[in-house]
């Protein structure tokens, strides 16, 4: 009888931990996981992306994603996944062409505002110089 429940629980075991190997990531699906919990803001107050924060939707989601890799998930069908619960806000960087305006306004921004700056301190520069009070 002894050896009957001593080969159950080996059996139990051995099923046990093929089981815990196939739904454990690896280290690359781990580098996914981390990279879609930053693509993702927390929804409970959209402050922080879903690996930092502390919300219970937040540890949630980030077990989701963690599933949803290892269950062999693109990375696309996850993101679409929580855009349509959430809409695009749930990106922490806009996808297409919003993409590109979130970087190019604010540098066009600043190289017109430099260049302008440059512009007043030179013709400023050049009022006094003729001896024109400023």
């Amino acid at each position: 009888m002894t050896r009957v429940a001593v080969l159950m629980l080996m059996c139990a075991f051995a099923g046990w931990t093929q089981v815990a190997k196939q739904t454990l990531p690896d280290p690359a699906q781990r580098e996914r996981i981390h990279r879609l919990q930053e693509s993702l803001m927390a929804p409970c107050c959209w402050a922080e992306p879903v690996s930092v924060h502390r919300s219970e939707i937040a540890m949630q989601m980030r077990m989701e994603i963690e599933q949803a890799v290892v269950q062999g998930q693109t990375d696309r069908q996850i993101l679409d996944h929580y855009k349509g619960i959430y809409g695009a806000r749930i990106l922490t960087e806009p996808e297409g062409a919003a993409h590109w305006w979130v970087y190019f306004i604010p540098t066009v921004a600043a190289i017109a505002g430099l260049v302008l700056v440059v512009f007043i301190i030179r013709r400023l520069l050049a009022h006094q110089a003729e001896g024109h009070p400023a």
